[in-house]
């Protein structure tokens, strides 16, 4: 039964279509070992009568993506996080916890993302963040968005973080997986992933291009890293909407 601090008590709290981005992740890969796996195969996608298994796997992954294959349990999920970030070129601290490195992944895509847009669309995502309540945000200043999110210190908390969350994590699905995440979203979120959606495929394209030449363990560590990172934000703003 594999185990993980930073892992099986968020994956305890979701609910099968939370994890099912997940699952199908792993799937896609060749090499993965859940496939032939009983208790998957009896779960008929009742993902949470198998948490130990993802996480086993995910694990797995992040010991074949390190290089470390002889680690019986795999590696653990921290360090997965932190090879993510250090294989897009996120920085981070040392002393970072978790949630901060998979929050640094979330906006190093994001930032990646729109400084790929076009004037235009960099105006509209201003806009929708704006009436979101990033009064100051700007996109269209010609700063770069990392830059104009760390001034800002919007990728920190509440909704804004778990805004940014949500448009990276659903339009990644929709890269890999052919269709964005089921939840519901009120319009201005939904104009807000619109956008982004085309320029967080061009970034994702881009990487798989590196990934291809560096490891295929990647093409499930990244897009599981991140959809793990947006469950994570979103438990934590549904909790300071119920409190």
């Amino acid at each position: 039964m594999s185990y993980d601090a930073n892992l099986t008590p968020l994956f305890r709290s979701c609910d099968n279509g939370e994890l099912d981005p997940i699952v199908q992740y792993i799937l896609k890969a060749s090499t993965n070992l859940l496939d032939v796996d009983e208790q998957y195969k009896r779960a008929q996608g009742d993902h949470q009568s198998y948490v130990s298994v993802i996480v086993r796997e995910i694990r797995d992954f992040g010991g074949n993506s390190l290089v470390n294959v002889f680690r019986g349990d795999g590696v653990e999920y921290a360090e997965i996080a932190r090879d993510v970030a250090d294989k897009i070129d996120a920085e981070y601290g040392e002393h970072d916890a978790v949630e901060e490195v998979e929050r640094k992944v979330l906006m190093k895509i994001f930032s990646d993302s729109v400084d790929r847009m076009t004037p235009e669309e960099r105006r509209d995502l201003e806009e929708e963040f704006r009436r979101a309540g990033a009064k100051n945000v700007s996109f269209s200043s010609g700063v770069p968005a990392g830059v104009a999110m760390a001034q800002l210190g919007v990728q920190m908390t509440g909704f804004m973080a778990y805004r940014v969350a949500v448009i990276v994590a659903n339009a990644i699905a929709k890269a890999i997986l052919g269709q964005g995440l089921s939840f519901a979203a009120n319009a201005a979120l939904t104009r807000a992933i619109a956008i982004a959606a085309g320029p967080v495929g061009w970034v994702v394209s881009g990487l798989w291009t590196a990934i291809d030449l560096a490891g295929p363990a990647y093409r499930v560590t990244i897009p599981v890293v991140c959809h793990i990172a947006f469950l994570r934000q979103k438990k934590q703003f549904e909790a300071i909407g119920n409190s």
